[in-house]
């Protein structure tokens, strides 16, 4: 099989949610010559998803090595770091992202929740409120993985004084607690 097809066949695994087969699709394409910003950023986040958390932060490693203006992996690297409660180079990657796109609210989210669990108030509403105004927030948060929704969680628990769960759509009490909180 061809380099190309061998990282066709990985990407499609991928999409089909078989994870672990991906990884192993993207590694023999990496070794049969793919070694490509694409094909490490795409295994990185199959290593991400499947909680392989250091593998994700070598390859997202690797593609910044290759190109530091890669958004993406400036980004899922963040959010690896997260994951092992790293919130400090989390913030690094996020605020990397964020001067590479000034408009990427879920950026801007993560920043405020890696600053919410460093108790950091101040800094972590400065930085969801801008998430919140951002128009593209809600669905990078919805399209991220378990570590962005947990974040998600705990910033919203914060702001509304209640525990739920992660849920892409706020229910109108939820709504109207951000609103008020978004006014002070």
């Amino acid at each position: 099989m061809n380099v190309k097809k061998l990282l066709h066949q990985a990407q499609r695994l991928f999409r089909e949610g078989k994870k672990q087969e991906s990884i192993m699709a993207f590694t023999m394409a990496i070794e049969a010559g793919e070694a490509t910003e694409i094909a490490f950023l795409s295994r990185g986040v199959a290593y991400l998803q499947t909680g392989q958390i250091n593998k994700a932060i070598d390859d997202f490693r690797t593609v910044i090595g290759m190109n530091d203006d890669n958004i993406r992996a400036h980004f899922y690297r963040g959010i690896a770091y997260m994951s092992k409660d790293d919130y400090k180079s989390a913030v690094r990657d996020f605020d990397k992202t964020i001067e590479l796109k000034p408009d990427h609210g879920a950026a801007f989210f993560a920043k405020g929740s890696a600053y919410a669990q460093m108790g950091r108030e101040e800094e972590a509403s400065r930085n969801i409120k801008i998430a919140l105004i951002s128009s593209k927030t809600r669905k990078g948060i919805s399209d991220g993985f378990g570590a962005v929704g947990t974040h998600f969680n705990k910033a919203l628990s914060m702001m509304t004084g209640r525990e739920r769960d992660f849920a892409a759509k706020l229910t109108k009490k939820e709504i109207a607690g951000l609103k008020k909180w978004l006014e002070d």
